[in-house]
C-alpha cells in the first residue's frame, strides 16, 4: 500500500503551473515509472476525479484536488459568517451570491446563491476560472502585494487577450486597491456583471465574497452600492478574526 501511494504522490507531483498538461509518456518520466504502470495508476486516479484527460489524450489534474485545495484553503468559520451574511446581500440586492478561494492562478467557487429572478446558469460547485476573468479574482490580485500581484497574469490566455480587455483589468485591480472592492462589467461572462471584495490581511488574501446581477442591472449607481457593501463585510469578517492567521 505505501508503494502504491508513493507512486501516486509522484504521479500527481509531476504537474506543475507552468507544466499542467502532460502527455503519458512525460508523466511515466517524471515520476519514475514505466508507461503500463503511469497508465493504470492514472486510469484509476481518475475514476475518482483526481486527474482526466483531454481530447488530445494528455492527462491533467482533476476537479477533486481543485475542490480538497477549496477546503483546505477555507476557513470553516470564516466561510459560515461569511455566506450568512452574503445571503442577506443578496437578498437586499436581489442578487447572486459566490464565496471563492484562490489557489494558485485560479478562482475556485465553493459557494454559490441564485437571484430571487435568475439571470443566469448557477457556478458549478468547484469549477474554475483564471484570476484575472472575474472581480473575485481580481479583488485577491488587488489585496496581493505588489511583487506577486501580475505573477498570476500569465500563460496563453492572458496573451491572447486583446491589449484593451488587459489594460481593463489591470485598471480594474489597480482601482480597487484604493475603493476596496472589484468590478467586472460582463467582459468574460456573457450576460453577467458583478462585484467582489478579498477577505484578509494585505498581502494575504484568502477568500472573496461576490454579489452577482445581470449587464442590464449594473448601473454606477448600482456597482458604487454594491461594492461599498461587500467591501465592508469583507472588512467585517476580516476583523472578526475567523481568517487563517487572523486573531482579533
Amino acid at each position: 500500500m505505501v508503494q502504491v501511494v508513493d507512486r501516486v504522490g509522484a504521479l500527481l507531483s509531476a504537474f506543475s503551473q507552468e507544466e499542467p498538461v502532460l502527455p503519458l509518456a512525460e508523466c511515466a518520466e517524471r515520476s519514475g515509472l514505466s508507461k503500463s504502470s503511469a497508465h493504470r495508476l492514472l486510469s484509476g486516479l481518475a475514476e475518482i476525479g483526481m486527474v482526466e484527460r483531454d481530447p488530445a489524450g494528455n492527462w491533467q489534474i482533476g476537479e477533486l484536488p481543485l475542490r480538497l485545495a477549496a477546503i483546505r484553503l477555507s476557513h470553516r468559520n470564516m466561510r459560515r459568517d461569511a455566506m450568512t451574511a452574503l445571503v442577506v446581500l443578496g437578498r437586499r440586492f436581489d442578487a447572486a451570491t459566490a464565496f471563492s478561494v484562490p489557489n494558485g492562478a485560479e478562482m475556485v467557487y465553493i459557494e454559490r446563491t441564485d437571484s430571487s429572478s435568475p439571470f443566469a446558469p448557477s457556478a458549478r460547485l468547484g469549477g474554475t476560472a483564471p484570476i484575472w476573468e472575474g472581480a473575485a479574482g481580481r479583488a485577491v490580485l488587488a489585496r496581493l502585494d505588489p511583487g506577486q500581484r501580475w505573477e498570476h497574469c500569465t500563460g496563453d490566455r492572458w496573451s491572447a487577450l486583446p491589449d484593451k480587455v488587459r489594460a481593463r483589468i489591470t485598471d480594474d485591480v489597480e482601482q480597487s486597491i484604493t475603493r476596496g472592492y472589484s468590478a467586472d462589467r460582463g467582459d468574460f461572462f456573457d450576460g453577467i456583471a458583478g462585484v467582489a471584495a478579498a477577505l484578509g490581511r494585505p498581502g494575504e488574501p484568502v477568500a472573496a465574497v461576490s454579489l452577482i446581477v445581470s449587464v442590464e442591472r449594473m448601473s454606477p449607481e448600482l456597482e458604487q452600492e454594491m461594492g461599498q457593501a461587500v467591501r465592508e463585510l469583507a472588512q467585517e469578517i476580516t476583523g472578526k478574526g475567523t481568517l487563517p492567521g487572523v486573531t482579533a
